[in-house]
């Protein structure tokens, strides 16, 4: 337990999993991967354990949220449950979108999302500054239209897309339980908030792969092992971002060449199995060198990996001395997509499983089939493809020294 002060709860970093603090009697502070951090008194009635959300940092201050915290727990200690107290007298009054989003987000998104955080986010970034004080009855089209228009201002139209999208959510939730009787956002159109937004199309050609490759091994880049193993894994395997960032040792099976993505780690929630080439798994072993952490691309605590944003940072500085712009992480594994269609005359079913997508309902029913070896085929064709690219313009590069000895 710790002695809460402003600046504690404000040096308080997240990490991968949600992290809560308590100061004592049941009085802490939850702070969640995205850096939201929200009050919380946990409390026991009768055998029943329980808790409430009551408030966010720095919207509640520290002051105000003790002061809250007391008075919450004078009402456990008369018998009656608080969260109880509080919803009964929510529907006393006249419930705002501030209110219905800690419902929303309480009983519905934080139970139910895989990643709760990002709405959080959305919620405590967009939402509550630009509509929180509107009651339900009260709010129309034209409010949230306006708000929108705020966001794009800002220079930021696919993430207006995104919070008109939670909006819907939000309030078709509200009209679910009785609380509208229609949903205000239901017929705003995203073409005319933030426009269409275009498929991506950006993948890399086989010469940007290659300089990339032997940019990451030359002197000039100055990045970490982790930085480059995660880029030429992408490269190598197709895999998401999150995929290899969350990956652990023991999923890696050197002897059986084989490295079992689990479910939590997936989008789809499926466990994903990828075939390791000689050369994906000496940029593992390159990885493990004097690395004691039970992840493969451990972050300034061992403990923990890599932050999110360390990728997409090493990238944007990548192509400003490469000369190679606008490519992304996600555009690597579309790369990998592309040009196993395109280098090596790929099927592309089998291009889908080397992605680890889940397959149309009606062919998913009839085709259980992994395609296991047909996919080692696909990714040993296309290690050695990397190879034979990279010795166009050099022959002793490590991969090559490891691929001839």
């Amino acid at each position: 337990m710790a002695n809460f002060t402003d600046t504690y709860i404000k040096r308080l970093r997240p990490s991968t999993k949600r992290i809560e603090k308590f100061e004592g009697g049941g009085f802490g502070i939850l702070l969640y991967p995205s850096g939201t951090k929200s009050w919380i008194y946990r409390y026991k009635i009768g055998n029943k354990r329980d808790y409430i959300i009551f408030g966010h940092y720095p919207a509640m201050s520290l002051s105000d949220a003790r002061k809250r915290f007391h008075e919450l727990k004078e009402i456990r200690r008369t018998g009656t449950n608080p969260k109880q107290a509080l919803q009964e007298a929510r529907s006393k009054k006249t419930l705002t979108v501030e209110d219905l989003c800690q419902t929303w987000y309480s009983n519905y998104i934080e139970k139910n999302r895989k990643r709760p955080e990002q709405i959080r986010k959305q919620i405590d970034s967009n939402i509550i500054p630009l509509l929180g004080g509107l009651s339900l009855d009260a709010i129309q089209p034209i409010h949230i239209t306006e708000a929108l228009d705020t966001i794009v201002q800002r220079g930021a139209p696919v993430h207006a897309n995104r919070i008109l999208s939670s909006l819907k959510q939000l309030f078709n939730y509200a009209v679910s339980r009785g609380s509208m009787q229609h949903n205000p956002a239901l017929n705003i159109l995203a073409r005319n908030i933030g426009g269409l937004e275009k498929p991506k199309e950006r993948y890399l050609s086989l010469d940007e792969i290659r300089t990339i490759w032997q940019f990451l091994d030359s002197n000039r880049s100055q990045m970490s092992g982790q930085t480059k193993g995660a880029i030429k894994m992408i490269i190598l395997t197709g895999v998401r971002t999150a995929e290899i960032r969350l990956a652990e040792w023991k999923d890696i099976d050197f002897k059986n060449s084989l490295w079992v993505i689990p479910p939590e780690n997936t989008k789809g929630a499926l466990t994903v199995k990828i075939h390791l080439t000689e050369l994906a798994k000496y940029v593992l072993e390159r990885l493990k060198n004097n690395n004691e952490s039970p992840y493969v691309l451990p972050g300034q605590n061992p403990d923990k990996p890599i932050d999110e944003n360390v990728l997409p940072r090493a990238i944007r500085r990548i192509q400003n001395r490469v000369g190679i712009p606008e490519w992304t992480a996600h555009d690597l594994r579309r790369t990998f997509a592309t040009q196993l269609g395109e280098a090596l005359h790929i099927d592309p079913v089998l291009i889908e499983k080397c992605l680890g997508h889940k397959m149309p309902r009606i062919m998913a029913t009839y085709n259980k089939n992994e395609m296991l070896p047909q996919r080692r085929d696909a990714l040993e064709r296309w290690s050695a493809h990397i190879f034979n690219l990279l010795q166009q313009t050099t022959t002793d590069n490590e991969e090559g020294k490891l691929l001839h000895e």
